[in-house]
């Protein structure tokens, strides 16, 4: 099965690393020096009792080189979800499947809009990665599992599948209602990331103070709210079990749009939290706790590092 990692930071390259160590024919698509590190030293996963070392990647920062591929797993930032997907429009064929790990509910739209005959279809990745150095991608451990868009048993996707029970560091799940998926993790990571984005905090801390554990309890409250306004069907007690998986999770856990928002790079804010601040008004349910992180974050969101 030929694979490209559209976008190989750290979720996309964690996904492909463990995808080419089960056997795949993996192309990595990056830029800068993380691509220069791969292409010059591969790919290196450090995470506790499953480290993975690839000594040689395919790695190249230009995706009209690649050729035709089975499947192309979509991981770059929202933020650069236009431009990526036009830079696809030479690989993507009508076997072609793009299947897309971005956050929030609107990324199969958007990518759609870029590459109207193509198929697209959604999913949702569970890990903890940041790059910790060009070419090394570090991960505390815990989720790592990607949900996907069975498609009627689209045989790509049957076989995408397949190398679920071949990975080690990476279960993958094919499932027909992934857009009840797609909204559960969009209402926990939306309440997630505005937490930790807007307080400049990790979950430990968060949970060690009764007021900030009560914000994050209001962001999930209201995410759930705004998801049952919108007519998606939700899991009763899920709003406790959001609480409950962060209160499991490592003290030092925090949403990748913190450690944006600290390196001064662009955010995700306005499909997370900003999203729930739309929809709010839309719908008419109050969301102070989310619209609160939107505008106190909306002029961080397109910041540019250094």
């Amino acid at each position: 099965m030929k694979i490209a990692i559209m976008g190989s930071g750290a979720v996309g390259a964690y996904v492909g690393a463990r995808l080419q160590a089960a056997g795949a024919d993996v192309t990595f698509i990056a830029r800068g020096a993380h691509l220069v590190a791969m292409q010059q030293q591969g790919l290196h996963i450090q995470m506790p009792g499953k480290d993975l070392a690839l000594t040689k990647v395919k790695a190249t920062d230009d995706p009209s080189s690649v050729g035709g591929m089975d499947l192309v797993v979509f991981a770059v930032k929202l933020t650069d979800t236009a431009t990526a997907a036009q830079a696809l429009r030479s690989v993507v064929t009508d076997h072609t499947r793009v299947l897309t790990l971005q956050n929030g509910i609107d990324s199969v739209a958007m990518i759609k809009h870029e590459l109207p005959t193509a198929k697209v279809l959604g999913g949702v990745i569970y890990v903890s990665a940041v790059i910790d150095s060009p070419g090394v991608i570090k991960s505390p451990g815990g989720f790592h599992r990607v949900v996907a868009d069975k498609s009627n048993n689209d045989p790509v996707m049957q076989e995408f599948g397949d190398w679920g029970t071949r990975c080690t560091g990476l279960d993958i799940s094919l499932i027909d209602d992934i857009e009840t998926i797609i909204w559960e993790k969009f209402m926990g990571l939306a309440a997630f990331s505005g937490c930790t984005s807007l307080l400049r905090a990790r979950v430990g801390e968060i949970f060690s103070h009764p007021e900030s554990t009560a914000f994050m309890q209001q962001l999930i409250d209201e995410s759930v709210a705004v998801a049952l306004a919108h007519g998606q069907s939700v899991r009763p007690g899920i709003a406790q079990e959001y609480m409950q998986t962060l209160q499991a999770a490592p003290p030092s856990f925090r949403s990748s749009m913190s450690e944006d928002l600290e390196r001064g790079k662009p955010l995700e804010l306005p499909w997370l939290s900003g999203r729930m601040h739309q929809l709010g008004l839309q719908l008419g349910v109050p969301t102070p706790a989310h619209s609160a992180v939107y505008r106190g974050l909306v002029l961080k969101a397109q910041a540019k590092a250094a």
